[in-house]
């Protein structure tokens, strides 16, 4: 059981029936018997008695030889359970107040106060948080906020540089707003130090013609000086805005995202901030619902200000920014 007062048992049905009658649970008819048993033998007071022999027996009509030490189904079906819980609680069930978990290592179901924590914070900093891009602004200016845990992206000034050069950085500068990963200084801004004092977490994106008419494109980390994408990448597209404006596209979702090449960088070389670990915990979560992403997602998150009390992990990063950003 959560910790403080008991929770109202008409309350903690309530949330069984939502689970229950959800869409996505309704193809799932052993894991809707699963939670509805282990819920309710709870609330009887015969949390002692959910055991993997009990469960498998009285859910899964298994006889009384049955031996959970040698037979995984009770596990294999608790992990279903919790991926499935998971999953209703990030989509479908993203407003319920109240949540049900099965904790790693038992079956005993738990009750955590979710929703209404996170619509108190979201109400204290006015986001709308279907307005994305509005959040997204919103956190981008506070510069007492996230943007010092980021990676922070300088255009480099090049000698000679002609109108297509100028169209790439400006087809990429028009990411600004719907990039999570990384911060886009503003036009003409140089960062204070270029050499081997530079900030660790400054990189330098640069645009040039070449004399065969191709586009040379280079990404490179400036305290070290290596060049991110092993050499320049060339584009043959002079003088097309349309195809300048789709090959930024391309290499901004392949470098400035929280799986591009930048993040990866600085996995590799032990840069990354705790804001960039927490994004990337984020992130993986949100393709894989395993039990160790959600772990790892929850530890990352609750090592953030104003997360850390958070009952639940976070799936949507504008979400997650605008609270973080709020306590900065």
């Amino acid at each position: 059981m959560t910790s403080g007062l008991r929770i109202d048992k008409g309350v903690v049905a309530e949330a069984l029936q939502k689970v229950l009658r959800s869409r996505t649970f309704a193809r799932s008819e052993r894991l809707r018997c699963f939670l509805k048993f282990v819920v309710e033998m709870e609330q009887l007071g015969l949390a002692h008695q959910l055991k993997g022999y009990t469960i498998g027996i009285d859910v899964f009509s298994r006889d009384e030889g049955f031996d959970p030490g040698t037979d995984p189904l009770v596990r294999v079906q608790a992990g279903k359970l919790r991926k499935l819980l998971n999953l209703f609680y990030a989509e479908e069930g993203r407003d319920e107040p109240l949540r049900i978990r099965i904790p790693l290592g038992g079956y005993v179901p738990i009750y955590e106060w979710a929703g209404a924590q996170r619509a108190t914070k979201v109400e204290t900093i006015g986001a709308d948080l279907q307005d994305l891009a509005t959040v997204a602004r919103r956190v981008r200016v506070d510069s007492t906020g996230l943007m010092r845990g980021l990676p922070r992206l300088y255009f480099a000034a090049v000698a000679g540089a002609t109108d297509d050069g100028s169209i790439f950085l400006n087809a990429i500068r028009l990411w600004e707003h719907r990039l999570w990963a990384v911060s886009i200084a503003a036009a003409g801004e140089r960062p204070p130090s270029t050499d081997e004092t530079a900030d660790p977490l400054h990189f330098e994106i640069a645009a040039r013609v070449r004399d065969d008419a191709t586009l040379a494109i280079s990404l490179r980390h400036m305290r070290s000086g290596r060049e991110l994408l092993g050499e320049e990448i060339t584009i043959s597209a002079f003088g097309d805005i349309l195809k300048l404006g789709a090959a930024a596209n391309e290499f901004a979702g392949a470098n400035l995202t929280i799986p591009g090449r930048i993040y990866r960088f600085c996995h590799e070389n032990g840069l990354s901030s705790n804001a960039m670990l927490c994004l990337d915990a984020t992130y993986r979560y949100s393709l894989d619902r395993s039990d160790a992403a959600y772990m790892r997602a929850r530890r990352h998150q609750q090592e953030w200000p104003g997360l850390e009390n958070a009952s639940d992990v976070l799936v949507e990063i504008p979400h997650l920014l605008a609270l973080t950003c709020s306590h900065g």
